[in-house]
Parts: C-alpha cells; sequence; structure tokens
C-alpha cells in the first residue's frame, strides 16, 4: 500500500508538473483567441459605429440644408411682400430698403426685383446696383446668380436709359452662365441692342459678346448670339458696326453666315470698319479656311469695287502665309491671287503681288506670273513683282 501510494503520488506529481506546463498554454492561446474575437468584434461594432454615424451625419446635414432652403425661401417670399407694401412710402424708405436688401443677400433678390417697379427712376437705379453687387458676390463665391440675372434682364426693358445702362453694367460683372438664366438674358440683351443712344446699343453688344465668348470657351452654341451681332452690322453708328464686327471674332462665330456678312462688311463707308472687318475674317478664317476661301475667291472675282477686292487680297494673302506648310491652302489661295495680279486696279495688282511674296509661295506658276509683272504698266506693281520674286528666291 505504501508503494503503491508512492507510486501514485509520484505518477500523479508528473501529471501536475506537465499540466503546471499545459494550462499556462492553453489559457494563453484561449485568451489570444478571445482576446482577437473580442478585437475584431471591437473593430466590426466601431465600423458599424462610424458608418451609422456617417450615415446619421448625413441625413442631418441634408436636413439642415433643406431647412435652410426653406427658411430662405420663406424669408425672401417674405421680404417681396414687405416691398409690395412700401409702394406708398416715400423714395427715401425705400432706398434704406434696398440698402437692407442689399446686406443681407441672397435673401432679399426677390424683394429687390419687386422694387423694380418703383415709380422713381433713382430707387430703381440702386435697385439694380443692389442686385449687381449682391450677384457679384455670388459668383465669387461659385453659388447660383440666375435670381440676380433674370432681374438684371428684366432691367433691361426699363423706361430709363440710365437704369438700362446701369443693368448692362451690372450683368456683365455677374456673367450668367446657366442655361436657365441665359434663356431669359440673351433675349433681354438682343431685344435691347437696337434701343437707346448708340453708346447703349454698343454696351449691349459688348455684353452679348463676353457671354457668347464664354460659351464659345466651354463648347456651347452661340447662333442667336451670332446672329444679333450680324443684325447689328447695318446699326447706323460706325462704332457699333465695329463692336459688332470685333464681337464675332470673339465669339469665334466661324460660319458660311458670319463669313458672308463680313465680306459685305468689306464695302463699308467707315475704313475703320473695313480695317476692323478684314482682321475679323483673318482671324476666323485662319480656323476655317476651308469654308472662308472659296466664299472670298467668288467676292473677288464678283466684286465691282477696287477697294473691296484689295481687302479680299489682304485677307487670301493672310491666309496663305498663315498655312504656308500646307500644301492643300496654298492650292486654294494662290489660285485667286494670280487672278488678282490680272486685275484693272493696279493697287489690287500690286497687292496680290505682295501678298505672294509674304507667302514665299515657291510654285512654277506664281514665278511665272511675278516675272510677267516685271513689265506690268504700273511701277508699284514692278516693284512689288521684283520684291516677291527675291523673296521666294531666297526662300529656294
Amino acid at each position: 500500500m505504501i508503494q503503491k501510494r508512492f507510486m501514485y503520488n509520484e505518477s500523479t506529481g508528473a501529471f501536475f508538473k506537465r499540466l503546471i506546463w499545459i494550462v499556462p498554454v492553453v489559457v494563453s492561446m484561449l485568451l489570444g483567441f478571445g482576446i482577437g474575437k473580442i478585437t475584431e468584434f471591437d473593430a466590426a461594432t466601431a465600423e458599424a459605429q462610424n458608418e451609422g454615424l456617417a450615415q446619421l451625419t448625413e441625413e442631418f446635414n441634408a436636413l439642415k440644408a433643406e431647412h435652410r432652403a426653406i427658411q430662405a425661401k420663406w424669408q425672401s417670399e417674405l421680404l417681396a411682400q414687405v416691398a409690395i407694401t412700401l409702394a406708398a412710402e416715400s423714395n427715401g424708405v425705400k432706398r434704406r430698403f434696398v440698402d437692407f436688401l442689399e446686406e443681407i443677400g441672397t435673401p432679399g433678390t426677390a424683394a429687390l426685383v419687386e422694387m423694380l417697379r418703383a415709380p422713381s427712376e433713382q430707387v430703381r437705379e440702386k435697385v439694380v446696383e443692389a442686385l449687381g453687387e449682391i450677384g457679384e458676390q455670388e459668383r465669387k463665391a461659385r453659388r447660383s446668380t440666375d435670381a440676380v440675372a433674370v432681374g438684371l434682364a428684366k432691367a433691361l426693358s426699363d423706361s430709363s436709359e440710365k437704369v438700362r445702362r446701369e443693368a448692362l453694367e451690372e450683368l456683365d460683372d455677374v456673367r450668367p452662365v446657366s442655361p436657365e438664366a441665359l434663356a431669359v438674358v440673351v433675349p433681354a440683351l438682343i431685344a435691347v441692342r437696337t434701343a437707346g443712344s448708340s453708346r447703349a446699343r454698343s454696351d449691349a453688344l459688348d455684353v452679348l459678346g463676353r457671354i457668347g465668348e464664354t460659351l464659345a470657351k466651354n463648347g456651347h452654341a452661340t447662333n442667336d448670339i451670332r446672329d444679333a451681332l450680324i443684325a447689328s452690322l447695318t446699326d447706323k453708328s460706325a462704332k457699333v458696326r465695329t463692336n459688332a464686327v470685333d464681337e464675332l471674332s470673339d465669339i469665334q462665330a466661324a460660319s458660311a453666315e458670319t463669313f458672308a456678312a463680313l465680306i459685305g462688311m468689306l464695302s463699308d463707308e467707315s475704313r475703320a470698319v473695313r480695317r476692323s472687318t478684314e482682321e475679323t475674317l483673318i482671324q476666323l478664317g485662319k480656323k476655317s479656311a476651308a469654308v472662308a476661301t472659296p466664299m472670298l475667291a467668288d467676292a473677288l472675282e464678283s466684286s465691282n469695287s477696287a477697294v473691296v477686292r484689295g481687302h479680299i487680297v489682304d485677307v487670301l494673302g493672310a491666309l496663305g502665309e498663315a498655312r504656308t506648310e500646307s500644301s492643300q491652302a496654298i492650292a486654294m489661295v494662290v489660285p485667286p491671287l494670280l487672278a488678282a495680279l490680272q486685275d484693272v486696279s493696279a493697287d489690287v495688282r500690286r497687292n496680290a503681288a505682295d501678298e505672294l511674296g509674304e507667302m514665299h509661295a515657291n510654285l512654277p506658276e506664281v514665278l511665272t506670273a511675278l516675272t510677267h509683272a516685271l513689265n506690268d504698266s504700273a511701277k508699284v506693281v514692278r516693284r512689288a513683282a521684283q520684291k516677291a520674286i527675291r523673296r521666294i528666291e531666297k526662300t529656294k
């Protein structure tokens, strides 16, 4: 019994020794597994909480934005109603209210538009100034200026030229670009381009041109603006006609309609208009030589005016000079210039020789025609031909 007990105790001791070693390992494994699971659980919980919190935050922000929009709408409508009640008040009260509306900004826009009905020209002019100030602030903050632009477009039909001029100036600063605003503003500008003094008509074209330029840069159509500018080419003021030509260049209206209208302007009685027209034809023709060149060649052949033919030769030469690396462009430009070397006007013949030399048109038919021109009856033509041949030979 004593031996068995001893043996038992010995084996038991060994077992407990092993157990002492095994237990910490197992506990460590279990703890590690448990801690890992707890960590995973905590991470999942935190992620779920973060996702829930983000969603709640997004929904809360949307509610706040909706609340602000509703609040702004009610505020705007309330102020517009207040503006109506001021109809019988003095102009001093109305002007102070305009100052207040300008200070609060966008919520006061509807009330300001309502106050464009005020009988006083001074009040209406102040309203337009306030609208412009709000619109410029909104534009700089990259917020919508539609409401302001529509209000300013309404002011373009005001009975006072002073108010209309102010509205044009403010529209130029606001620079509406959205389709919704432009659908109102552009027709209003087109309607006013024939109203008032020549300066006011020219200002209207300036704003139309700048809007058209922005549209063209963004790849949008400018046909309505182009047509309005073309219509203004018949304005009685040379200044307005010149401005219309320049704005056609700015909006890059390189179309057959534009070229036809501009070629017709080469016979304008104003030298300034003709000069601007020539420059615009060159500018637009460089972008669309395939359209412009045949039309210019036809006009060169059909025109009875030596002045017009001289301008056309200048334009054709500039187009050829700009595209001297293109054999197709040379092929289009050279034939009408060679024909111009036979023109009845010595000035036109001289122009043609000059332009062929400027182009460095190193073609056999060009050198042959210029050599014949060395025997021209006009000294200016002979000298121009000689100079052109030297330029071409230098290129060789």
